[in-house]
């Protein structure tokens, strides 16, 4: 397969108050080298949509071993699989400048045909544009992200009483090119809901260092959204909803404290 490596400076705007690495930045760097990927390949932002088609974002497991690279170079390595001709997994692997490991992480994406509202295979020919004649089996390091990460999507727990409900409300910035919430958004709206007004001592104290989020449906602009959170240990679940009551997203962290 052909994979893509591109190198990124963690800015200001990346990191939080402790200069640490922020997950939904963290997200949009690695859309970004999925970007250059295609693109590099020959393939222009919108191909898909010529043909009438869509791609749309099913899933992500990321894991972040480490986040205390302000102003420091990470380089992010992507390539994708392709699954039953339905699904595709991208996986990526983050380094910093000495070549150890900081990360890694699979997205899942489906195909979306626009007239018929479905779920078509992926196309054939784009399939070919990320694999060459001369391809040979994965590296040892891409086979290890490959087993390492379960692109099994997470599911829905019947729980009773939660640990926090929040009500967040829309904002103008929130919304994408693509006219929905962004994807990293949905992070940052679960993380929010370990916070009060009077209390930010959850996230004052952790970091992530893995999560799994499944999206369900889109989010058009306006309105609220409900968050539900069920904090155990050094695990939260949530379960965000539209104010019709119906779920949009499943999202599931590891915490850790920070150092």
């Amino acid at each position: 397969m052909k994979d893509y490596t591109k190198s990124m400076i963690v800015d200001f705007k990346e990191v939080d108050r402790f200069l640490h690495l922020k997950l939904d930045a963290f997200m949009q760097m690695l859309n970004t080298t999925s970007m250059y990927h295609t693109v590099s390949l020959g393939l222009a932002p919108d191909y898909m949509e010529r043909r009438g088609m869509v791609w749309v974002l099913y899933s992500w497991n990321i894991k972040l071993f480490k986040g205390d690279y302000y102003a420091r170079k990470l380089q992010f390595t992507t390539f994708a699989l392709f699954h039953k001709d339905i699904y595709s997994h991208r996986y990526f692997l983050v380094k910093d400048e000495e070549g150890t490991l900081v990360g890694y992480a699979v997205s899942v994406w489906i195909v979306i045909d626009f007239e018929k509202r479905k779920m078509v295979k992926v196309p054939e020919d784009v399939q070919k544009v990320y694999f060459s004649q001369f391809d040979s089996e994965l590296t040892k390091e891409q086979a290890y992200i490959v087993e390492s990460l379960s692109t099994a999507p997470l599911k829905k727990r019947k729980i009773q009483d939660y640990t926090f409900e929040k009500e967040i409300e829309l904002r103008f910035h929130d919304i994408d090119s693509n006219g929905h919430v962004n994807n990293t958004v949905y992070v940052e709206w679960a993380m929010e809901s370990l916070t009060t007004d009077e209390d930010e001592s959850f996230l004052q104290d952790h970091v992530v260092e893995d999560l799994s989020i499944v999206y369900k449906k889109e989010k058009m602009p306006g309105g609220k959204v409900l968050i539900r959170c069920l904090l155990e240990d050094s695990k939260s679940y949530h379960e965000i909803y539209d104010k019709e009551g119906c779920l949009l997203t499943l999202v599931e962290f590891t915490w850790k404290k920070r150092n």
